[in-house]
């Protein structure tokens, strides 16, 4: 019988003695904490990109209208382009960092930080695209751009060094 207030155990021959205290740490282990803001991230992602495809860029491919941006100016189409790569991207990339997350793959610490790495790159790059053509470089979506940018870095100064850091990811994700 222990007695948990000042740690005395009593003996069966009613004499007490200290026990020597036991620590035993408790990793963190298996998903939780933290990675279920980046488990909504993701869905946000995933969910956000796959309504713009649907919505916006697939009745530009099926109405033909690409072709048309491309006889009026050719970095309209190349904007459209660029634009569903990067979503098609932000469909696929989160699927695949999701099987990692349920099969507790090592993989997922690198395709996470490769996920928020290409993200930053990804918004850099359409700012330089938008940029480059006259009626897209105006004050608002070069702003907005703007904000994208500094937004994907700090997701990158938050999250990269998580997944490099974290206890939980280490201990979790090994296979």
């Amino acid at each position: 019988m222990t007695n948990t207030e000042n740690d005395l155990a009593v003996k069966l021959d009613n004499t007490t003695e200290r026990m020597p205290l036991t620590e035993k740490k408790v990793k963190p282990y298996g998903f939780g904490g933290w990675l279920y803001l980046v488990a909504i991230g993701l869905l946000l992602t995933f969910g956000s990109s796959f309504y713009y495809l649907m919505d916006t860029i697939l009745p530009i491919y099926q109405s033909g209208r690409l072709s048309q941006l491309y006889e009026e100016n050719w970095k309209y189409a190349f904007i459209i382009i660029y634009e569903t790569a990067m979503n098609l991207f932000y469909v696929i990339f989160p699927v695949i960092i999701g099987y990692c997350i349920l099969k507790k793959k090592k993989l997922l610490k690198y395709m996470a930080i490769y996920f928020y790495l290409i993200n930053f790159a990804a918004n850099v790059g359409y700012y330089f695209i938008s940029n480059s053509i006259e009626e897209m470089a105006t004050h608002e979506i070069m702003g907005e751009q703007g904000r994208n940018i500094v937004k994907s870095f700090v997701t990158c100064l938050i999250w990269i060094p998580y997944f490099i850091i974290s206890k939980r990811v280490k201990n979790t994700y090994t296979n």
